[in-house]
């Protein structure tokens, strides 16, 4: 354990990928051989594999930084956890599910069996484990998850901003005289409903604090020790990037694997942007996740429009400048 500790501090950045990658990667492969081509099935062995939040948990315990799981309020959050996730994974057993809301209409429902339920309570178990362990640790990066009243700015500019680029371009489209593309969905119908709402929730839990535990809160950090922010972010969208490889492989996405590259390419103008938002905001995982969220969900609530690119590429550029990021910061 004393070498492993050593270790993990002298590499942070290697130890860290290493942890992240193999555990993600060893799940997501298995996706096929256990849910078949049912797509519902194959998300929710994906949730648990989310590498990024477990290495940052591992290295932090390791470090010494980590949490006590015999507190009462771990098992208090962790139960909550996942009661919500068993819920949730539950009803796209009984539903179906589906990456698009015209093929949700269109997915025959799994329904129950032995394997997916016991799918289900691993899924669970494992968000429910990274949330606890998040709220419990000893980590200043880590337990920032719920620390809303230092940055309402940030939680509010983080919420708004993907919503920002996609209304304008909305209207730069309506004043061009062009008609307007359609509305992904409808919510005052029950079935779009159910789908956006289970995708926030989906998202919010298991993908963005999955993923923002690791990406921001632990190696950003670690890469801002020796890179200018912008550095970092370009190294750090590539990692984010290639990450997603397997979800190409086995299905999850619709593209085919090499559209990894086109992922990492839009991973590196994302990340600057989380840059941006994760150190303005004191470091705040609560603000990349809630960042990661509306990311995530606000194409399936506006219609994504090529003005609305050119925009949101305008605020990257527009925050590299105006905040310097080239430059190393102490």
């Amino acid at each position: 354990m004393r070498y492993l500790r050593e270790f993990t501090h002298s590499k942070p950045i290697f130890s860290y990928l290493i942890l992240c990658f193999s555990f993600t990667w060893l799940v997501w492969f298995t996706v096929p051989n256990i849910a078949g081509d049912n797509w519902a099935f194959g998300k929710i062995i994906v949730g648990a594999g989310f590498g990024p939040a477990i290495a940052a948990i591992i290295l932090a315990q390791l470090h010494g930084t980590g949490c006590r799981f015999s507190s009462k309020k771990w098992w208090g959050s962790f139960s909550i956890v996942f009661v919500i996730m068993a819920v949730i994974y539950t009803s796209m057993l009984l539903t179906g599910d589906a990456i698009t809301l015209e093929l949700f209409k269109q997915t025959k429902p799994l329904g129950l069996s032995t394997l997916s339920i016991a799918c289900v309570v691993i899924s669970s178990a494992v968000s429910g484990f990274i949330v606890a362990s998040l709220l419990c640790s000893r980590n200043s990066r880590l337990n920032s998850l719920l620390q809303f009243s230092a940055n309402t700015k940030w939680c509010l500019t983080a919420l708004l901003l993907p919503a920002a680029w996609m209304v304008l371009g909305l209207l730069t489209v309506k004043l061009s005289g062009a008609p307007l593309p359609a509305f992904p969905l409808d919510l005052l119908n029950s079935t779009d409903s159910l789908f956006v709402l289970r995708s926030i929730l989906f998202t919010l839990i298991v993908v963005a604090i999955g993923e923002e535990a690791g990406w921001r809160a632990w190696l950003l950090p670690e890469l801002q020790k020796r890179f200018s922010p912008l550095v970092s972010s370009f190294f750090l969208g590539l990692i984010w990037g290639a990450w997603h490889f397997p979800l190409f492989v086995i299905g999850q996405y619709p593209d085919a694997p090499t559209a990894v590259f086109a992922k990492m390419g839009a991973c590196v103008i994302l990340a600057t942007l989380f840059t941006w938002l994760y150190n303005h905001s004191k470091q705040s995982l609560l603000v990349a996740v809630i960042f990661h969220t509306a990311l995530n969900n606000s194409a399936r609530i506006l219609p994504f429009t090529e003005q609305s690119g050119i925009y949101m590429l305008a605020i990257f550029i527009a925050v590299i400048i105006f905040d310097k990021m080239w430059a190393k910061r102490g």
